[in-house]
């Protein structure tokens, strides 16, 4: 296979790709079909066939895509996968107050935990004592 035939067939895979990479990150962001296709302007049966690669992207469209998607359209053709935040800034202070829940709930729990441990420390130290005498007499 000579260099321009591997290059096409390359090209060729990537493009099969986009549209599952496509449908993978509009799943990760939560975003129905008909999410994206309200947002792009079109019907959702059009925009289905973006994601099964019926249709093939213009560059426009596919930056289109790539903002409602908050990526950049490489992210989209790299053969790598896509670093996604999921997390938005508008939801900065619940999520600081989930932290929160979180670390509270696991402090409680390291508590319980510690005391366990102590128990376990006193039941180990007395089996100690009781060898040590039986060795002893």
């Amino acid at each position: 296979m000579d260099r321009l035939s591997n290059k096409l067939l390359i090209l060729e895979k990537i493009q099969d790709m986009v549209g599952l990479k496509i449908r993978m990150i509009r799943e990760m962001r939560g975003y129905s079909q008909e999410y994206m296709a309200d947002k792009l302007g079109m019907a959702q049966n059009s925009y289905s066939r973006i994601e099964t690669n019926q249709t093939k992207l213009s560059t426009e469209l596919l930056q289109k895509i790539a903002t409602i998607l908050g990526v950049s359209p490489m992210d989209i053709l790299s053969q790598q996968p896509a670093i996604i935040n999921l997390q938005s800034n508008q939801g900065t202070q619940q999520a600081i107050g989930h932290v929160d829940t979180i670390v509270s709930e696991n402090k409680e729990l390291y508590a319980k935990m510690l005391e366990q441990k102590d128990v376990e420390i006193q039941r180990l130290q007395k089996m100690v004592e009781a060898l040590l005498e039986k060795l002893g007499s």
